[in-house]
Parts: structure tokens; C-alpha cells; sequence
């Protein structure tokens, strides 16, 4: 299992913005999270990768359990080291390309691997080109990020996150900040990954995108998963009457 999350609640304050979370996702699953704006999607990424702690429940990570709280307090105990190297086997790409505006697209990509996994860099540089070529930017290599639009940013993301070797890759809405012309671009190197194998959760309200390359959709609204299924069960047939009213007003 590459990711497991059991009975999982989260709350700011007295806002309950997850409740009961159940879900799991196996080796090379695609798994599209959909739903309405404030439903819990994105929080669920963050709690994946230790962005935001859970309140309550359990996160396991390739069957390792990275968190586990009751109330708020931690039940497990497990050094800050171990969590990063838990958390180094996910790559996660935001909304917002969040690149280095000092660094060219090949020192974006090449710096983690560097810094963090001490990788030599002639290593670095040779897997950073690839992956560039994957994206089908190796002639950006030497543009800073100001120059690249948003698509080109985002695919830099892509393989930004990638260069860490990751095994599981979360995509927290990555075309919504977009030009709608570039969106394509970039849902390509998407379905790219699905292609090569690589495990994806994906925030998205590109209900295409889901229908095309996920495995398994999740619908969400206020903070609990209303419905789970196949691309063909949710938006050909979905049961929730919640799911129906919203996937009418988005198709």
C-alpha cells in the first residue's frame, strides 16, 4: 500500500475541515480527488506529505506509519529525520509554480537533489536534462522563470519534483493558476506519469483529466469523501445525491 489514511480528522480551531477520512492507494493508482472549492482536497495532500498535522487518526506512508494523533497529541513517537525520509518518497506540485525567480530552470531542478540527497552534481545536471526532455523544455534549460509562461513554469515544477526521485507523486490543483490555453500542456506530462507507472493523487477541477486517467475518483464536500468509484461509476452514475447536483453544475 502507498498510502493509507484511517479515521483521519483535522481541524483549525473550531472549523472541522476534515472529518472520518478513509482511503487508500496502491502502486501506479491514479486517484483524482474532486469537489466543490473549501471540501478538504487540498488538506488532505498537506497532511499527507506533514505539511499540516492531523488532529486525529493515522498516515501511513509504503505501509511505514509517519503520524498518528489522538485529540491533537501525538501517539507515535518518531524523529524529525525519519519523517523527512518518509516524506522524500512524495513529490508534491502546487498551484503556484513556487520557482526560485534567482535560479535558471536547470538550478530550480537540480538544487534539492544537491542540497537535500547530497547527489554529485554532474548527476544532478544529467537526470535534470532528462527529466526537461520529459517535460519538453531542455531548451529553456538556461531562461529564468520570468521569461517561461505559466504552463512552461508549472511543467519546470513538474520535473522540479520529480529530480527528488519521488515514488508517489500529489498534484494540488496544478492547472487552476493557468491560462486556459496552457492548461493542456500541462495535464500532458500528467497523463505522461500515469503512463510510465508513477502513483498520483491529483486535486483537480479538470473533470476530463479525471475521467480520462484516473483509476479512482473521490467526490468530497465538507471535509468527508461522499463517494468513491471508477471515472465511469461517479460521472456516469454517481449514487450521492450531493455528487450529482455537483458534477450538473460543472459538466
Amino acid at each position: 500500500m502507498m498510502v493509507k489514511m484511517e479515521k483521519v480528522a483535522k481541524s483549525f480551531g473550531s472549523l472541522e475541515v476534515l472529518k472520518n477520512i478513509n482511503f487508500e492507494v496502491t502502486k501506479g493508482e491514479v486517484v483524482c480527488i474532486i469537489g466543490p472549492s473549501g471540501s478538504g482536497k487540498s488538506t488532505i495532500l498537506r497532511c499527507l506529505n506533514h505539511l499540516e498535522r492531523i488532529t486525529s487518526g493515522s498516515v501511513y506512508i509504503e505501509d511505514e506509519l509517519i503520524d498518528e494523533r489522538v485529540s491533537g497529541k501525538d501517539q507515535l513517537k518518531i524523529s524529525q529525520k525519519k519523517v523527512s525520509e518518509i516524506c522524500s518518497k512524495l513529490g508534491m506540485v502546487f498551484q503556484r509554480f513556487n520557482l526560485f525567480p534567482h535560479m535558471t530552470v536547470l538550478q530550480n531542478i537540480i538544487e534539492a537533489p544537491i542540497t537535500v540527497k547530497k547527489v554529485p552534481k554532474h548527476e544532478a545536471i544529467e537526470y535534470g536534462l532528462t527529466l526537461l526532455r520529459k517535460v519538453g523544455l531542455e531548451d529553456k534549460k538556461d531562461e529564468f522563470p520570468s521569461r517561461l509562461s505559466g504552463g512552461q513554469q508549472q511543467r519546470v515544477a513538474i520535473a522540479r519534483a520529480l529530480a527528488m526521485r519521488p515514488k508517489i507523486m500529489l498534484f494540488d490543483e496544478p492547472t487552476s493558476a493557468l491560462d486556459p490555453e496552457l492548461v493542456g500542456e500541462v495535464l500532458e506530462v500528467m497523463k505522461e506519469l500515469a503512463n510510465d507507472g508513477m502513483t498520483m493523487i491529483v486535486v483537480t477541477h479538470e473533470m476530463g483529466f479525471a475521467k480520462e486517467v484516473a483509476n479512482r475518483v473521490l467526490f468530497m464536500d465538507k471535509g468527508e469523501i461522499m463517494e468513491e468509484g471508477t471515472p465511469q461509476q461517479i460521472f456516469s452514475n454517481p449514487k450521492n445525491v450531493r455528487t450529482k447536483s455537483f458534477l450538473q453544475k460543472v459538466l
